[in-house]
């Protein structure tokens, strides 16, 4: 069976042991102290939040993920959904709806999963006070044991028209539940700066920081080792740095190379650098469709410049160098075209560079011969 995993939600001996984070989160939640979590994507922000909790004992974690999160309307369904998921008693539920009565809702049970649902009426407009009864609902859950709520993507609040106003609510409630631990999780840096780190945000100074950042190769080299060795597979300290690179250190893209060089070996193998390119075509395989959607939304101009950071590795973009290299003209049609690459979340800055969103993409432009 292949070991290794990526795309969900990693614990136990499928987690690669950080120490120092686990204890400082660990630290954190056991005194009471909101955190808010700041990471690339992928780089295990979930994961780390339920493994903390994991080894807590006698706590219990509500997981609401706010990803793309539009309007209030879908802040409260994600909640509601959530509280619904992790309690499951009647009590609880009959409270919900009673709450929501001018919702006029309606609970269903999921064929397939067997997981509850929930409906609202469509032609009823909710409001940001609408998230002030589902907070009252959590404070509850707090109240009958050690909970830690967890909203992930929080920085995709701010794509609501009425942000402000939901922010404001959210932090007028949280503040007064001090028997939670409410840990704010984001991919977007200068989105949770706005939210926690501006002056005049509701939400200024109210949670404690912590970054996420790469897996150090001290740790994660002998765990991806660990996990080749026990298919019988042998794979040397240099090869497995070499996969991390490829994957630009981000844990879940490092963790889908290594399941692809897995699917492409067998017991017994050496495993070595040549392993990636058979490794990389089976990503690129499979997710050659959303490449292609990608270039649609893109000019001539626009891939030029996407394919030049990826074969220069996304620093230095403005300079005469990969001015020459795209054959883009001047440094403001440059910075035109990074504007709307990432504007379209295609790639990202990060530390003065630019960072492709997904790393296969990149290294799919330069194998197509873009």
């Amino acid at each position: 069976m292949n070991p290794f995993r990526y795309g969900q939600v990693v614990k136990g001996r499928d987690f690669c042991r950080r120490p120092w984070l686990i204890k400082q989160l660990m630290n954190f939640i056991e005194t009471g102290q909101n955190v808010f979590l700041q990471g690339e994507r992928r780089t295990g922000k979930t994961s780390l939040i339920h493994e903390a909790v994991r080894k807590l004992a006698g706590y219990r974690l509500l997981y609401i993920d706010l990803l793309e999160v539009k309007t209030i309307g879908d802040m409260c369904r994600r909640m509601i959904t959530s509280i619904l998921r992790a309690e499951r008693k009647g009590g609880l539920q009959r409270k919900l709806m009673q709450t929501l009565a001018h919702l006029k809702p309606s609970l269903s049970i999921d064929p397939v999963t067997g997981f509850p649902t929930i409906s609202l009426d469509p032609r009823i407009a909710m409001r940001p006070d609408s998230i002030e009864g589902i907070l009252d609902l959590i404070a509850g859950l707090g109240r009958r044991g050690k909970l830690v709520v967890s909203f992930d993507e929080f920085q995709d609040v701010l794509n609501i028209k009425e942000s402000a106003e939901a922010l404001a609510l959210l932090r007028s409630r949280i503040q007064f539940h001090g028997n939670i631990t409410y840990l704010f999780a984001g991919s977007i840096k200068n989105r949770m700066n706005c939210i926690f780190t501006d002056p005049e945000s509701p939400f200024f100074k109210s949670a404690a920081s912590l970054e996420v950042g790469h897996i150090d190769d001290d740790a994660f080299v002998p765990f991806l080792k660990g996990k080749f060795a026990s298919g019988k597979r042998d794979i040397s300290k240099d090869t497995v740095r070499s996969v991390i690179r490829k994957a630009g250190g981000i844990p879940g893209d490092v963790q889908e190379v290594c399941a692809c060089i897995w699917d492409v070996t067998s017991e017994g193998e050496q495993l070595t650098v040549k392993h990636l390119a058979p490794a990389l075509s089976m990503i690129f395989a499979r997710e050659n469709k959303a490449y292609e959607a990608a270039l649609v939304q893109l000019t001539g101009q626009h891939l030029r410049c996407l394919v030049t950071l990826a074969k220069t590795g996304g620093t230095k973009p403005l300079s005469a160098e990969f001015l020459e290299e795209s054959g883009i003209r001047t440094a403001s049609s440059v910075q035109a075209a990074l504007k709307r690459l990432v504007k379209l979340k295609i790639i990202y800055q990060h530390k003065g560079a630019y960072r492709f969103a997904n790393p296969f993409f990149g290294s799919w432009l330069i194998w197509k011969g873009y």
